[in-house]
C-alpha cells in the first residue's frame, strides 16, 4: 500500500490550500498530556508517553498547526502510527481517536511487552461514504476538519501502578489513497442490499456474485478443514496435562496458583468460545424499508438461510450445517459453543457449551430502576420457579441438566446494578439456588457483567455465590484488570472469571461499522484476538475467552441498530482467514502458555 507523509501528501491533496493543516508533528508544543501522563520528546521525532493511570483518555492530544483549529486528513485512506511498548512485564493497550465537530471514531491495539506494531484507523470520509437519510451507511466524519487527534485509553478497568502506560509513538501519517471508487450519488444509492445480503455499491475479493460460488465454497473449505489440535481430549481439554479428579461434569480448580475449568474426565480446560452460533439471527424486516433491497422485500430477510440453502443445495440443510460448524470449530481451535447459540446445536453433545437459563424473567419483583427487588420476600422463590419453568419448557436446557458437555448456566446479561449494595448478595444467592436446584452438578456462571469495572462490593458478592464470574468487556487486553491500587476488581479477588464477550471489527467487505473495538484491517483483527487471549492466559483468574459473535450482523442492522462486521464468517458464510488462523494458533498453544505463566 502506498504510504505518504501527511505534510507532503497534502501538497497535491483535494484541497491543496489546506496543506498546513495536515502537519502531524509530535514535536514539543504540538501535543498536550491528558490525565497526568508525562511526555518525553525524542530526537528522532517520536514521543514517549508514561502514566500510572489508565483512566479514560489517559494519554495525549495532538494540537493543530499554529494558527489553525483543525486538521485536514482528507488525502488518505488510513491514519496510522507506529507504537512500541516499553513495558517489560505486562501488556498495554491504546486507541487512536479522531473527532470532528459532532462525531468521532477510533481504532484500538493491544501490545505485548516490548512489542512494536502499527495502528491504523480507516478514515470515514464524508465526501466518499455519505448516504441518503432514508438509508443506512457508514457513520462519517468531516475529515477536512478534524478537531481532535488523540492517543489514549478507553473503557478503563486497571488500577494504578508504575509503568502501566509506557510506550513510544512515532511516524503519525496518512497511508493509502481515498477510496473514491466507493462514492455513490444519493440518486443511485437505493437499493443498497443485494440478493445475498451484501452491500451493492462495493467490490471486494470475497464478494459473492453468483449462486455457483456458494457450493464451490463448501467443497473447498471441507477439503481444507483441519482436525482438532492434537493436545486436546474429547472435550477440548489438555489431555497431556496433569490428571485431576474426574467427576463426570465440568468443575473449577486452582492449580499451581491459576484457576482452571476441569473437564468431566479430569483434564485442565481453558474455554475458547464463540457466541451466537446460529443459522439465522437478527433478520431485519424488509417490508419496513422495501426500497433498500434488490430482492423482493419480505417480513424477515433471512439472507444467511437463503445463502446456506444454495451452499448445501437443499432447503433441509440444518443437520449438515451443524456438522460442518462443529468441524469448523475444531479446525479453528475453538472448544466451546458460546452463549445464545442454537439449542439444536448444543443438544448434539459434541462440544462443550454454555447456556443462558433466563434473563430478566417476568413475574419477579422489580425496582423502578429496572433491577430486581431482591430484598422482596418473594424474590428468591420466584427466581427459583422461573428457572425451573425454563428448564422444563426448553429442550436444550432439559438436555443440558445431565449432559457432560454442558459447562454451566448464566442468569441475565449486562444488568445495571443499583447503588445500594444491600441488593447484591440476595440477588446472587437466589440465582445460585435456582441453578443448583434445577441442575445441581452444573456451574453457575453469573450474570455477564457489563465491563470489568465494578465496585468491590459487587465483585465480592458475585465471588461468594458464583462458581465462575462472567464479564463482557470490549478491550484489546484484559491481562492486568485486577492489578494495582483502585483496580476494577479487588486485589484479593480469588475466583475464576470468564471473559464472555469481546470482538474486533472493520468496515471491510462492504460493512458499515467495526463494532465496539474497531481496527484497521483483517490482519489486525487476528492479531488483537491473540493479544486478548494471551493476556487472559497470563492472568491467574481467567478461565475462558468468548468472541461475540459467529456471523457478521446484518448490513442494515439488528433491532437496536447494531450492524457490526464482527463475525468469524460473513453473511454468505465466507470465513475471515486471518481471524480463524489466529484462533487456531491460540487453540494449539493455550495450555502450555497458561500452565507455564500467570500474573
Amino acid at each position: 500500500m502506498k504510504t505518504m507523509k501527511i505534510h507532503l501528501s497534502l501538497a497535491t491533496a483535494l484541497i491543496a490550500g489546506l496543506a498546513a493543516r495536515g502537519d502531524l508533528s509530535l514535536a514539543k508544543g504540538r501535543v498536550s498530556a491528558v490525565h497526568s501522563a508525562t511526555l518525553t520528546y525524542n530526537n528522532d521525532g517520536s514521543l514517549t508517553m508514561k502514566s500510572s493511570s489508565a483512566e479514560y483518555a489517559s494519554g495525549f492530544i495532538m494540537l493543530p498547526p499554529s494558527g489553525e483549529t483543525t486538521f485536514d486528513l482528507s488525502a488518505g485512506r488510513y491514519l496510522a502510527a507506529d507504537i512500541e511498548s516499553l513495558a517489560t512485564d505486562h501488556q498495554q493497550r491504546i486507541c487512536l481517536q479522531i473527532k470532528d465537530s459532532s462525531s468521532d471514531t477510533f481504532a484500538s491495539i493491544g501490545l505485548n511487552p516490548r512489542e512494536k506494531a502499527t495502528i491504523r484507523l480507516q478514515l470515514p470520509h464524508d465526501f466518499i461514504y455519505a448516504y441518503p437519510s432514508s438509508a443506512k451507511g457508514v457513520r462519517t466524519l468531516d475529515t477536512r476538519n478534524i478537531t481532535n487527534i488523540s492517543f489514549h485509553v478507553v473503557w478503563p478497568y486497571e488500577g494504578q501502578f508504575n509503568g502501566l502506560l509506557n510506550m513510544k509513538v512515532s511516524n503519525v501519517r496518512l497511508t493509502g489513497s481515498p477510496d473514491f471508487e466507493r462514492q455513490v450519488s444519493s440518486a443511485k444509492y437505493l437499493p443498497f442490499v443485494d440478493k445475498y445480503g451484501q452491500f451493492v455499491h462495493g467490490t471486494w475479493k470475497q464478494k459473492v456474485t453468483s449462486d455457483d460460488e456458494l457450493p464451490a465454497d463448501l467443497a473447498a473449505e471441507r477439503a481444507a478443514l483441519k482436525a482438532k489440535p492434537s493436545a486436546w481430549d474429547d472435550y477440548g481439554g489438555w489431555k497431556n496435562g496433569p490428571q485431576l479428579t474426574a467427576t463426570g461434569h465440568f468443575r473449577t480448580e486452582k492449580v499451581n496458583g491459576k484457576w482452571w475449568l476441569v473437564t468431566p474426565e479430569g483434564h485442565l480446560f481453558y474455554s475458547l468460545g464463540i457466541n451466537v452460533i446460529k443459522i439465522e439471527s437478527d433478520s431485519p424486516n424488509g417490508k419496513s424499508h422495501p426500497t433498500w433491497y434488490e430482492s423482493t422485500a419480505q417480513t424477515s430477510m433471512t439472507f444467511p438461510t437463503w445463502n446456506l440453502q444454495k451452499k448445501f443445495g437443499k432447503t433441509d440443510f440444518q443437520s449438515d450445517y451443524y456438522d460442518f460448524i462443529l468441524k469448523r470449530l475444531d479446525s479453528w481451535g475453538i472448544n466451546t459453543i458460546g452463549n445464545w447459540s442454537d439449542g439444536n446445536l448444543t443438544k448434539l453433545s459434541r462440544k462443550p457449551y454454555v447456556l443462558a437459563a433466563v434473563a430478566r424473567p417476568s413475574g419477579l419483583p422489580y425496582l423502578d430502576s429496572g433491577f430486581y427487588n431482591s430484598l422482596d420476600s418473594t424474590f428468591r422463590s420466584k427466581m427459583i420457579q422461573a428457572v425451573a419453568d425454563a428448564f422444563a419448557s426448553q429442550s436444550s436446557l432439559t438436555k443440558a441438566k445431565t449432559d457432560p458437555m454442558c459447562i454451566g448456566f448464566f442468569i441475565d446479561n449486562e444488568l445495571t446494578f443499583p447503588s445500594d449494595s444491600a441488593y447484591f448478595e440476595p440477588y446472587f444467592e437466589a440465582c445460585r439456588a435456582a441453578i443448583k436446584s434445577a441442575a445441581p452438578n452444573k456451574l453457575y456462571l453469573g450474570c455477564r457483567f457489563k465491563g470489568l469495572r465494578n465496585s468491590d462490593a459487587l465483585w465480592n458478592a458475585a465471588a461468594k455465590y458464583c462458581d465462575v464470574i462472567s464479564s463482557n468487556s470490549y478491550v484489546p487486553t484484559v491481562e492486568v484488570f485486577n492489578r494495582g491500587s483502585y483496580a476494577a476488581a479487588p486485589n484479593n479477588l480469588d475466583k475464576p472469571v470468564l471473559h464472555t464477550e469481546f470482538h474486533f471489527g472493520t468496515m471491510q467487505r462492504g460493512m458499515f461499522s467495526g463494532g465496539l473495538c474497531p481496527v484497521g484491517d483483517q490482519c489486525a483483527r487476528g492479531r488483537n484476538y491473540k493479544r486478548v487471549v494471551e493476556g487472559a492466559l497470563n492472568n491467574s483468574l481467567f478461565v475462558g475467552s468468548h468472541w461475540f459473535q459467529y456471523r457478521d450482523q446484518p448490513l442494515v442492522g439488528r433491532g437496536d441498530g447494531e450492524n457490526y462486521q464482527i463475525g468469524f464468517v460473513d453473511v454468505c458464510d465466507r470465513t475471515y482467514p486471518q481471524l480463524t488462523e489466529a484462533a487456531r494458533v491460540m487453540g494449539e498453544t493455550m495450555y502450555e502458555l497458561r500452565y507455564g505463566s500467570a500474573k
